[in-house]
């Protein structure tokens, strides 16, 4: 949409639908405002989709082969790109701690725009995983688990990028084979018109045929939206939710150093001889014991909620993940079923036409 504008029709206190309408930059605000104003260490923040029509972003997805707006229609991509958004927001409303902040609330049920600013996507993140990167990427983990979820969740990162990219590849080369069953039909009727000429029989075959090509050729465009908007938009969105699984454990990783550290610098702060020791080795020892324990609590309060997070991921995406796959399943039924009636009168109207 031109506006960008998007529709959503939440519940009051009273279940009584309110209809709120909400640009871009207000999805934007709101994540922002999660982001910043909640202590987010052992969190997996929902990923904000991307912007529908950016252009410099979809340049690079086209290149990369993650999506392929020029090759569908405008309306498609809308409610791929709402789809999401759609998500996104569903992940917020039944997060158990996100879903308290009062900006949620303010979101889904104030008629009043947001204040609108300014906002880059991912800088927070990128700015946290290039720092982490060189800190972590051999620190041990204090607990074998976590550092069992590191590997795993590297590694799903790679496969959920490869899978998503190697389904948008199957759409495109779809849609490219429904572009060329249309020309078909296109020659198809034009040559039969005219080695046919006056022959009723022979015009009526080619006229099946030219249908049947026809009817195909939507079947395909259909699967393709149908398919894209099940499993595809799934594919795309876990696969910057993985993202965000990962740094979420680097946010872990930094405190668990922290909290390291602190111990090591209280270790060397302990007086060895208490006759001996000054006033000023006491306030060392004092700050340093200060923050042993702070970063302690940090550490471990961050440790048990990324425990109970990354049950609530895992859970979600095996859920999420299922329910997409049996509707793409199910299409694909349906789908080869009416494909079957249809060839089927196909036949018939040919054995009729001989």
């Amino acid at each position: 949409k031109k506006s960008d504008a998007y529709e959503s029709e939440p519940c009051d206190q009273d279940n009584h639908e309110i209809c709120v309408t909400r640009q871009y930059k207000d999805f934007q605000w709101l994540y922002h405002h999660l982001s910043t104003g909640n202590d987010i260490g052992g969190i997996i923040m929902p990923p904000i989709p991307d912007k529908l029509g950016s252009s410099s972003l979809e340049a690079r997805k086209i290149m990369a082969g993650l999506r392929k707006r020029t090759s569908i229609g405008e309306v498609e991509a809308t409610a791929i790109d709402c789809k999401k958004l759609e998500i996104f927001l569903n992940k917020i409303a039944c997060h158990p701690y996100l879903a308290q902040d009062n900006h949620v609330d303010y979101f889904l049920t104030e008629q009043e725009t947001p204040e609108r600013f300014s906002f880059k996507k991912r800088i927070i993140g990128n700015v946290v995983r290039s720092i982490t990167d060189l800190r972590h990427h051999k620190y041990k983990d204090r607990e074998p688990v976590f550092q069992q979820h590191r590997y795993v969740i590297n590694n799903a990162c790679t496969h959920w990028k490869n899978a998503n990219q190697s389904f948008s590849q199957l759409i495109q080369s779809q849609r490219k084979l429904a572009v060329a069953v249309l020309i078909l039909a296109s020659n198809v009727v034009h040559t039969g018109a005219e080695v046919a000429g006056n022959i009723d029989t022979e015009w009526k075959l080619i006229q099946s045929f030219g249908e049947y090509l026809n009817f195909s050729k939507q079947a395909i465009d259909t699967a393709c939206d149908s398919n894209e908007i099940d499993l595809g938009v799934i594919l795309d969105y876990y696969a910057d939710y993985y993202e965000e699984a990962k740094e979420m454990l680097y946010r872990r990783t930094i405190r668990m150093i922290d909290y390291d550290s602190a111990i090591r610098t209280y270790e060397k702060a302990k007086p060895k001889y208490q006759e001996s020791v000054s006033r000023e080795y006491y306030v060392a020892y004092w700050k340093a014991e200060a923050k042993r324990t702070g970063t302690k609590n940090a550490y471990e309060q961050t440790t048990e909620t990324a425990k109970n997070e990354l049950k609530r991921f895992n859970s979600a995406r095996v859920r999420d993940l299922r329910d997409a796959l049996l509707k793409f399943g199910e299409f694909q039924l349906a789908a080869a079923r009416n494909c079957s009636t249809v060839i089927s009168d196909v036949l018939v109207s040919l054995k009729n036409c001989c």
